[in-house]
């Protein structure tokens, strides 16, 4: 995992760098900001959850790059002159207590994200808009059967970071900005360490932001768009994973589970309805490790002395919906897919849908990269690390 997170880093390192090409080193240092976030929040409540005290703060550095009007990429325009950047965060979680008798909070963790914002709406002193953040974080109080046994949210130190936001800007005088956010926090491992049922926080934020520009240096004014002819794409990737399963667990530790190995051949044809925007249908064929585990686990569970198994029952077929949404190189992904056929190796448990959520990064024009969240309900199955490349594209 340790590796995973340094290779991770430096993609995000390097996308945000090639975001800014063509741009010569005058301008960039003419575009650059600095900003500090401070954070006020609390943990969203379930309802099986008790909890005692419910309270923490952050405070985020970030340096980031604002696009304007003398861009020479067309994108810029057309997400209306975003910002991005990388932030490090810093939080406080000592203050929520997930059980009275067991005074642990989550700890002081910090996590290393690259941001992309982009406004809906911009005046010549007012902006709002959104800003999607992810990225890694570290130094989580994780659950632990002795010392923090109700901490049953985060069962690693090391997790996913996800911020999602929206925010509204004030210019000031002096080359400076005031932003305040509402934002939604979430920490997950993707299942690598249990228990992992995620960390979700709404937090409120204000932050005091330095322009290296003099706001009315900056110009915002629309460009025409070309015409826009669609694009097909076929392309393939290969992704692999670990996750913990659920079974074998002694009941009073439940990180005494076992890593199984997981892996993905998909398969993609997708048509790019417009510069930002990719639609298509493709198909998954999953490899499940511990699929004849389970069969031969829970039929022990169930006082049988054997069942017949077969590879088969380590995979399974998928079938889902694909859209993209890009910038530059870089892509988010969305597919809602399902099985057609019973997932064999987990026999009991049937769902039907399933989810990918994630980032891929293009090293060129058909070979690229990325890190996606493969779902149940919104609930992580594993995270994929997938190398991909399109055979056909326009």
């Amino acid at each position: 995992m340790r590796y995973l997170s340094a290779v991770f880093t430096l993609v995000m390192l390097h996308a945000t760098y090639a975001a800014a090409v063509p741009v010569d080193s005058a301008r960039r240092s003419r575009q650059i900001y600095l900003a500090a976030l401070f954070r006020q929040g609390n943990l969203l409540k379930m309802p099986s959850n008790e909890i005692a005290q419910n309270y923490y703060a952050g405070l985020d550095i970030r340096v980031g790059r604002q696009t304007d009007s003398d861009s020479r990429s067309l994108y810029d325009a057309l997400y209306r002159y975003p910002h991005y950047g990388i932030g490090y965060y810093m939080g406080n979680m000592n203050g929520i207590i997930m059980n009275s008798d067991m005074q642990t909070g989550f700890g002081k963790p910090a996590a290393l994200y690259a941001f992309f914002g982009s406004p809906v709406y911009r005046s010549r002193w007012w902006t709002a808009g959104y800003a999607i953040s992810a990225g890694l974080s570290y130094n989580f109080n994780a659950y632990d059967p002795d010392e923090a046994p109700y901490n049953v949210l985060v069962g690693s130190k090391r997790n996913a970071y996800i911020d999602l936001s929206l925010d509204a800007s004030l210019l000031l005088p002096l080359h400076s900005t005031l932003v305040a956010s509402l934002s939604f926090q979430h920490f997950s491992n993707g299942s690598y360490q249990k228990p992992n049922r995620g960390l979700n926080l709404l937090s409120g934020a204000l932050a005091y932001q330095w322009n290296s520009y003099g706001n009315r240096d900056k110009k915002y004014a629309p460009r025409a768009t070309p015409a826009w002819k669609n694009l097909p794409e076929w392309y393939l990737f290969s992704a692999s994973g670990v996750r913990m399963l659920d079974t074998d667990f002694d009941a009073k530790n439940p990180r005494s589970g076992k890593r199984w190995f997981c892996h993905t051949l998909s398969s993609a044809a997708m048509l790019q309805t417009s510069y930002r925007r990719k639609f298509g249908v493709g198909a998954d064929l999953f490899y499940f490790s511990w699929g004849q585990h389970v069969l031969k686990y829970r039929a022990r569970e169930e006082g049988k002395e054997t069942v017949a198994t077969s590879a088969a029952d380590d995979m399974a077929l998928g079938v889902y919906v694909a859209h993209e949404v890009g910038y530059k190189r870089v892509w988010l992904i969305t597919d809602v897919g399902f099985y057609p056929f019973d997932r064999v190796g987990d026999r009991p448990v049937k769902p039907t849908i399933y989810e990918r959520a994630g980032v891929k990064y293009y090293l060129g024009n058909r070979t690229f990269m990325g890190v996606t969240i493969k779902a149940h309900g919104a609930k992580a199955d594993y995270v994929e690390w997938l190398v991909g490349y399109s055979l056909v594209k326009g």
